[in-house]
């Protein structure tokens, strides 16, 4: 019997003719003899049938060899059918570091359609390039940037640097400044300049680094008023230091904004506090309104700043009734605060000065020390006269039940 091997080639060629794509596909792996005599039927029928699939599995793959001939016998076209945006080869081989296919479709693209097609095409290559580190293809494409035509001052020209400062990538940074790939001053589509994403970048070596080429490449730190504050909210001392250190001006700031920012409780650098403490003028704030003088309290717990905080309740009514009234400032009374922040020396301060240990309503300093396990603060609200009824506070039986059990241990357990 004879088997399909052994077939002329005219009958073989006969029968791959009227095979579809799939089978077409496996008929060619059959064997060398196979392929060599079946190939090139399975390319004409790839790109008369299913180019765009085609050409986008060679871009994911890295096959070269196969999109050269795809393009070869499609050309232009094989690009243009791919209708939906984000499909097109080039995007495609980009966020898969195929280097060899970006190059490869680069004369295609610089042909593509009008002049902001080209432009989208080449800022999406870039930005897809850039989270897995592809350095050789942000390079290789920014040495063809003229070729697409990019806008220097476009908003959108901005978006794949800022996204390379925010993943904290050196090396493609510095690329970009070698290719004066942008103006560093152009704010992005969320109003964000690259020096700007830096300073709100949670510190760490790289982000200071890319800090340090933005400032030497040129970056404008004026144009940002509250270039130093996005620093701060970042808890980012380093590029702080490095805005100080290169003549940033921060008198521009709003003393309000700084204030709120200086009294924001869940940084861990309490030396950021400090460096926004010296710009506040304290005696100011204490001979003015309630509220800010609220914010300026807050901040002194906060920031472990004990002298402030003793200077503040020397100087200021920030304890009487008028506190109450703007509660707003500072969501809980000042010594539930120094409970939650586990400030023993605040506590004391605030004891000694008046502060009620019972605190009022949901705001009750015992039932916040008792929940973190602090004894020490517990036993000193009770010696200066805290009420507190674990039967009375909110939450479920199993929350009240341990409140009894801790405020029991407490009165049982001498505290030194």
């Amino acid at each position: 019997m004879t088997t399909l091997s052994e077939l002329p080639n005219e009958m073989l060629l006969e029968i791959s003719g009227h095979l579809d794509y799939p089978n077409l596909n496996a008929f060619t792996q059959v064997s060398r003899h196979f392929h060599a005599l079946s190939n090139r039927g399975l390319y004409r029928a790839v790109a008369k049938d299913t180019p765009g699939k085609a050409i986008t599995w060679a871009a994911e793959k890295g096959k070269e060899t196969s999109a050269r001939k795809l393009l070869q016998m499609c050309g232009l076209k094989i690009l243009d059918d791919l209708a939906f945006e984000g499909q097109e080869p080039i995007v495609i081989a980009a966020s898969n570091g195929h280097t060899n296919l970006v190059e490869l479709f680069l004369p295609y693209c610089i042909q593509h359609n009008t002049k902001k097609d080209r432009e989208d095409l080449f800022k999406r290559a870039l930005t897809v390039a850039i989270p897995e580190k592809h350095v050789a293809v942000v390079k290789l494409l920014l040495e063809h940037k003229t070729d697409f035509n990019t806008n220097h001052e476009d908003r959108h020209a901005t978006i794949p640097l800022c996204k390379a400062v925010e993943m904290g990538h050196v090396s493609i940074v510095k690329i970009f400044l070698e290719h004066n790939y942008c103006n560093l001053d152009t704010y992005d589509l969320d109003g964000m300049t690259p020096i700007a994403l830096a300073a709100a970048t949670k510190a760490s070596s790289e982000n200071l680094e890319i800090a340090q080429l933005l400032v030497e490449a040129g970056a404008d730190l004026c144009r940002d008023d509250n270039l130093l504050l996005k620093a701060a909210k970042s808890d980012n001392l380093p590029v702080m230091k490095l805005f100080l250190a290169n003549n940033l001006c921060w008198r521009r700031l709003e003393w309000s904004e700084v204030l709120r920012e200086f009294s924001q409780p869940s940084r861990k650098n309490h030396e950021i506090g400090s460096l926004l403490l010296s710009w506040i003028d304290v005696d100011r704030i204490l001979k003015i309104s309630n509220i800010q003088r609220c914010y300026l309290l807050r901040g002194a717990i906060a920031n472990r700043l004990d002298d402030l905080l003793e200077k503040i309740l020397d100087e200021s009514a920030v304890l009487d009734e008028d506190h109450k009234a703007n509660r707003k400032g500072i969501l809980l009374c000042p010594l539930s605060l120094a409970v939650c922040y586990g400030r023993p020396r605040a506590v004391k301060l605030l004891l000694d000065h008046g502060a009620d240990p019972s605190g009022e309503g949901d705001c009750r300093p015992v039932q916040f020390a008792l929940e973190k396990g602090k004894d020490t603060m517990t036993r000193m609200l009770f010696d200066k006269g805290a009420i507190f009824d674990p039967e009375n506070c909110r939450g479920s039986a199993e929350y009240r039940q341990l409140m009894k059990l801790r405020l029991a241990r407490v009165q049982r357990k001498p505290i030194n």
